[in-house]
């Protein structure tokens, strides 16, 4: 026996088996009780999960290259709240290649799924039990999927379902696309004019809006191809309106609310005391002094008439306050620009003499150039949007007189944003900053006009509108029906 080595006789070598025979027999490790399936009387969470990764053409990999990991998807736990249920987690990409594109939300009770963030929030119709299935897709193709059961009230114990299969779509590889969104603002309200505002987005980013349609619940109905839409009532009352957005694979989503249109009650006057009985003396004298008086001022306002009306040595005729342009449309002209329209002449003169006041002073020494669209205002707002904020949105009508001189400086400073004005045939200026959309394929104007004439003379092609542009660059103000300039003003 060499020196110190251990000898595999005796009891070294028995140990040493036994150890082995323990060691194999183990069956990797200790058995762990099943846990116990019983669901509670109040809420059951079972949360599966499910790795997807959509098939992709054979590439050639350069050599040592690895496939990135799927994405990382991690749930809390339901809150529950009667009949509404919120949903915290988060989704992660796999690697730092690749990042998350969208996380689509299933929730199990027959509506359509949806795109949304962590967390999110939903209202079930009533008591159940649900699948909540939310996937987290890669920018890779990669898709995770985890599914939570959640039971309202006493709900039975239910087997563990597998996933409902999905239907492809274009723009989210093996995911159906969802309906549309539409958020509505509160309505504003101004006497029996109601005008209502929000967001109205696609399921899907690969699909658009295709139309908007309101019914206002007195027999009238709206259809355009985006909010806001306003209504006026012909009467006050309570009034359900159902907004209805649609988008391009045909689905569509409802909702509705409700207005209260009250009429003004009119403030009683102080009722007069009775007078106590005069004599008839008393009132032939009272009636003879108020003719006297009545006279004597007939006789003082004609003095002072004449005294105006004099001009002094020297002077042909009153100062002017300003220069006016000589080439105004007459009477018989403006009569016969709006022919066919519901504008009326003075709201036509009124717009044309705001041009003119723009095209003349611009703003801050610069040149500016804008456009307005009066009448058939209906017909206009449905081919056009509105570019950017309406300042005139949610005013009283009485504050948005195109006929009131007061109105011009807001007009003129408005001016300066894109898009054009739009004003209803009897003054009325509805907004500022609308882009119109109607086609101008057909539209032909002189050379060297550009898109503010064109769009313009489209939009009077499609309507019967009257449009008014002033030419930045030389202060030209053009009068355009039916898609042709009929008359110009010079500044």
């Amino acid at each position: 026996m060499q020196k110190g080595r251990v000898p595999w006789t005796g009891p070294t070598a028995v140990a040493i088996v036994v150890c082995l025979i323990l060691l194999v027999s183990v069956p990797g490790g200790a058995q762990v009780p099943a846990p116990d399936t019983t669901v509670p009387l109040a809420i059951t969470t079972v949360i599966t999960e499910t790795t997807n990764v959509t098939s992709q053409p054979t590439l050639p990999v350069e050599e040592n290259r690895t496939a990135e990991p799927p994405p990382l998807l991690i749930l809390g736990t339901p809150e529950i709240d009667n009949l509404t249920v919120t949903m915290h987690g988060t989704a992660a990409p796999g690697s730092v290649n690749v990042n998350i594109e969208d996380v689509l939300w299933d929730w199990g009770d027959a509506t359509a799924p949806e795109y949304h963030s962590f967390p999110h929030s939903h209202r079930y119709a009533g008591p159940g039990s649900y699948t909540l299935s939310i996937s987290a897709i890669q920018s890779d193709g990669q898709n995770f999927t985890r599914s939570t059961n959640v039971s309202l009230g006493e709900p039975p114990v239910l087997p563990m379902l597998p996933p409902a299969p999905v239907t492809s779509v274009t723009g989210a590889p093996g995911f159906p696309a969802g309906a549309p969104v539409l958020t509505l603002l509160e309505p504003v309200i101004d006497g029996l004019n109601v005008t209502l505002n929000g967001n109205l987005n696609p399921g899907s980013p690969a699909l658009t809006i295709t139309s908007v349609s309101v019914d206002w619940n007195d027999g009238n109905t709206s259809n355009l191809s985006d909010l806001p839409a306003t209504h006026l009532y012909s009467t006050a009352g309570t009034y359900t309106i159902s907004i209805t957005g649609s988008q391009q694979d045909g689905q569509s989503t409802t909702k509705k609310i409700l207005v209260d249109l009250k009429e003004e009650p009119g403030v009683p006057g102080p009722v007069p005391p009775e007078r106590p009985p005069y004599d008839t003396s008393v009132y032939l004298i009272i009636l003879m002094t108020a003719i006297v008086v009545v006279i004597i001022g007939a006789v003082a306002q004609r003095m002072m008439q004449r005294k105006e009306t004099s001009p002094p040595p020297g002077r042909t005729g009153p100062p002017r306050p300003g220069v006016e342009p000589m080439n105004l449309p007459s009477q018989e002209e403006l009569l016969t620009v709006r022919s066919g329209t519901d504008v009326l002449p003075d709201v036509l003169d009124a717009v044309i003499r705001v041009a003119v006041e723009i095209a003349r002073e611009g703003r801050e020494g610069q040149a500016v150039g804008t456009s307005f669209v009066v009448g058939d205002t209906e017909n206009v707002l449905e081919h056009s949007r509105q570019f950017v904020l309406n300042p005139f949105q949610g005013h009283p009508q009485a504050e948005r007189q195109v006929t009131d001189a007061g109105t011009w400086g807001h007009i003129k400073e408005f001016a300066q944003l894109d898009g054009a004005f739009i004003i209803t045939g009897s003054g009325l200026i509805e907004s500022a900053g609308r882009y119109i959309t109607s086609d101008t394929s057909h539209v032909n104007l002189p050379g060297g006009l550009g898109s503010r004439h064109s769009s313009v003379a489209g939009i009077t092609l499609l309507t019967r509108s009257i449009g008014i542009v002033v030419s930045q660059s030389g202060g030209l103000v053009s009068i355009i029906r039916e898609g042709k300039i009929v008359r110009t003003v010079s500044s």
